[in-house]
């Protein structure tokens, strides 16, 4: 279990980790070893399918980091039956990992938005969609999928909306760093 809400949380860290290309961990806060809590109005693990499944302002918290969604899904990878009339047993790890409605990943300084978010293990490939929207600091990009492959750190948005002018197309706002107040010498 402790193993399993590691790979839950890291999973959705990688999520907005790669978007940002800063380091990867298996955890929601990249700097902390703390315990990783999930609540939910339930939770329902349904044993013969290898999948839990946390329903009802479902949220998963570390230290100051936190994932908030309608449902957390999680699919588990099975392990090969022992004998011909034994069935596959629920392994450690993750197959892939669903977040659906009111996607929202937040630190202390960047969050993200969409309405839905997947984690493949076989892939390494996290998927935003929905109205996706980053946010770090005053910088801010928009689209309708973020695509991040998390073993390079490569992040990718997209939209269904092309050509010059259009509405709804990817778009970012970045504001370059401002000279800080202290370095302006008072006036005299």
């Amino acid at each position: 279990m402790r193993r399993l809400k590691a790979l839950i949380g890291g999973s959705l860290a990688i999520l907005i980790a790669g978007a940002f290309s800063a380091p990867v961990r298996a955890q929601l806060s990249a700097q902390s070893k703390g315990p990783i809590d999930i609540t939910a109005d339930q939770a329902e693990v349904i044993q013969s399918k290898c999948i839990a499944i946390w329903r009802g302002a479902a949220e998963a918290v570390q230290d100051a980091s936190r994932i908030r969604a309608d449902s957390i899904t999680v699919y588990s990878r099975t392990k090969p039956a022992h004998g011909p009339n034994e069935p596959e047993a629920c392994g450690s790890g993750a197959d892939r990992i669903v977040a659906n409605g009111n996607v929202y990943y937040v630190t202390p300084d960047r969050n993200a938005r969409g309405d839905h978010a997947v984690y493949t293990a076989a892939d390494d490939q996290i998927v935003m969609t929905g109205s996706v929207i980053v946010v770090q600091g005053d910088n801010v990009a928009r689209g309708d999928k973020l695509i991040i492959d998390v073993a390079s750190h490569q992040a990718r948005m997209v939209s269904d909306v092309t050509g010059a002018g259009k509405a709804g197309r990817v778009r970012g706002v970045y504001f370059p760093d401002q000279p800080a107040a202290a370095s302006v010498p008072p006036p005299r």
